[in-house]
Parts: C-alpha cells; sequence; structure tokens
C-alpha cells in the first residue's frame, strides 16, 4: 500500500512537471492539405533537434535560435528563408513599450513561427485557424508563403489599435496643458516620448525586412506575390506615418508646455524681482533712522516722529509702484 501511494505521488508530480513544462516550451501544428504551420512558444534544446532532424535547418540558425537576436534580417538558403522581425508590445501596467521577436523559417509550404513571450494577436489567428474551417482555409490556402504575408498583415494592422492609447494620452495632456496643469504634463510628456521612441526603434527595421523579403521570395518559389507584399508594405507605411504624426504633435505640445512654464516662471521673477525693488529703499530708510549713534534720528524729539518716518516709507512705496505700473513691469 504504501509503495502505491509513494508510485501515485512520484507519477503525479512527474505529469504536473511535464504540464509545466509544455506550457513553458510549447509547439503546435495545423495542417491543411499540402500546408502545414508550426509555431513554437519559448524554443529550447529539444525544439533546436526538432527542427535539426525534421527540416535540415543550418547550423548557423539552430545556434542563434533560442537567445534573443537584436537585429532584424532576411537569410536565404537553398530552399528556405530564415526571417526574424520585432512587434511592439504594449504594457498597461508599465505604460511601457517593449519588442517581441518573432523568427519564421520559411519553406514553400512550411511555416515554422518561433517567439518568447507574448505574441497575442498570432495566437488569436492560429487558435482560429485550429477551430474554424473557413478561417483555416483562408489563411493555409494556397501555400506557406501566402500564409505568412497574411499573418504580418494582420500582426502589422492590428498595431494600430495600440497606437490609440498614444492618441488618448497625447489628448489628455494637451487638456492638461491648457488647464493650467504644465508642471504634472512634464512627467506626462516624458512618459508618452518614451513609449513612442520605443515603438519607433521597433517598426522602423520593419519595412527594410519586408522589402527584403519581398526580393528574396522569388528563390523559394516561382509564383509571384507583389500584391500581398505591397499590401503588408503599405501597412507598414500606415502605422508608421500615423506614429510620425503622434511625434510631431507631442513634440508640438512639448514646445507649447515649455514655453507657458517658461512665461509662468519668468512672470513670478517678474514679481519677486519688483518686491525685492520695492522693499530696498524701505530697508535702507528703516536702517538710517534706526542707527544707534547720537542725535542719529532727527525726528527723535518730536511726538510724530514715527509717523513721519512711515509716511516716507508708503510714500516711496507707493512711488516705485506707480514707476513699475507705468513702465508695465507688474
Amino acid at each position: 500500500m504504501l509503495k502505491l501511494i509513494i508510485f501515485v505521488i512520484i507519477t503525479d508530480k512527474l505529469y504536473n512537471n511535464r504540464k509545466i513544462y509544455y506550457q513553458k516550451h510549447m509547439k503546435q501544428e495545423i495542417k491543411n492539405n499540402k500546408i502545414r504551420w508550426i509555431d513554437i512558444i519559448n524554443p529550447d534544446k529539444n525544439i533546436v533537434s526538432f527542427l535539426k532532424q525534421d527540416f535540415n535547418i543550418c547550423s548557423s540558425i539552430l545556434k542563434e535560435y533560442i537567445p534573443k537576436i537584436k537585429r532584424p534580417k532576411v537569410e536565404e538558403y537553398k530552399d528556405y528563408l530564415f526571417i526574424v522581425i520585432h512587434f511592439p508590445i504594449f504594457n498597461k501596467k508599465s505604460r511601457k513599450t517593449i519588442s517581441t521577436e518573432l523568427d519564421i523559417i520559411l519553406f514553400e509550404n512550411t511555416l515554422i513561427t518561433s517567439h518568447s513571450g507574448s505574441l497575442p494577436e498570432l495566437k488569436k489567428i492560429f487558435e482560429k485557424c485550429n477551430s474554424n474551417a473557413q478561417t483555416k482555409n483562408y489563411y493555409l490556402k494556397n501555400n506557406a508563403i501566402e500564409l505568412i504575408y497574411k499573418i504580418l498583415d494582420k500582426l502589422i494592422d492590428t498595431r494600430m489599435p495600440m497606437l490609440d492609447h498614444i492618441d488618448d494620452h497625447i489628448n489628455n495632456i494637451e487638456e492638461g496643458i491648457f488647464n493650467g496643469d504644465e508642471r504634472k504634463m512634464v512627467t506626462e510628456i516624458a512618459i508618452i516620448k518614451h513609449d513612442i521612441i520605443s515603438f519607433r526603434r521597433t517598426m522602423k527595421p520593419q519595412r527594410m525586412v519586408l522589402e527584403s523579403l519581398s526580393r528574396n521570395i522569388g528563390k523559394i518559389t516561382s509564383e509571384n506575390f507583389s500584391r500581398l507584399s505591397a499590401e503588408v508594405i503599405g501597412s507598414n507605411i500606415k502605422v508608421w506615418n500615423t506614429l510620425e504624426n503622434h511625434k510631431e504633435m507631442l513634440e508640438a505640445l512639448e514646445h507649447t508646455n515649455e514655453s507657458l512654464l517658461s512665461y509662468k516662471l519668468n512672470n513670478t521673477m517678474k514679481i519677486l524681482t519688483a518686491f525685492s525693488v520695492i522693499m530696498l529703499p524701505l530697508s535702507l530708510i528703516a536702517n538710517v533712522f534706526g542707527m544707534n549713534v547720537t542725535n542719529g534720528m532727527p525726528f527723535e524729539s518730536q511726538p510724530f516722529g514715527f509717523w513721519t518716518v512711515l509716511f516716507m516709507m508708503i510714500t516711496v512705496t507707493s512711488f516705485s509702484f506707480i514707476f513699475f505700473k507705468f513702465k508695465k513691469w507688474l
């Protein structure tokens, strides 16, 4: 009985460990006719062995397959292409845009996608293809090249809603600036500016990768994919132009905010300077008549001496104030 309990505990532990492993390192596959799509999440050494044995992938690719590749690229091999492309993902909690890498091995009829971390839109496409026959027939229709173009077009189009949060924040910043919250908006502008910089850093190399992909497609197929290629590049240009508009708008608001802050600061300094200048003769009069010397104060024997000095101070203050108003310094 004890042996049975121990066996059950060990088996359950092994099952849970295996379950955790497959959750972290997942390989999913969809087939439709002759077309095959394999999606790999968090590749490990087992995945590398699988690619080597089943597809005879070049060792130079396998060496850099697991670690992140910072440089997007398209490499041509005998009967397939190796593509590295990045997509920006916005994290609502940290309010930061991070770059997610997508590695692609493209044969004429087989597509292998690999990514570490989350690519929600790619996951949705895969799940829809897996559960819906109509969606599967749309994506996996003719060959893997058409499939990757449709996937890339979808992934790039889904960047547009991500730009909506930038647009919303820019509108809030504009409202805050003209409602007198210039100091608070300095931090908000810095956050959105960092977001745009991260987005631009990820999106800018995409067009180069897409154009290079279009030029190298002819190496693995004789079919013409210029229309699909133009659509994907057009989607990239649309996202980039929207991002550029947001960047220019934010820079204009930043300049306006700095101008308003400078104006308020200068106005404050002007008022403080005017008060300092007005108070200077009063301090001088008080010090002169407060000198501790014999007969130092001409009015010390008069009953209204204090009020006489006070009148002189008020007269000097009034004259200084009228002079500053006349010069429009106040």
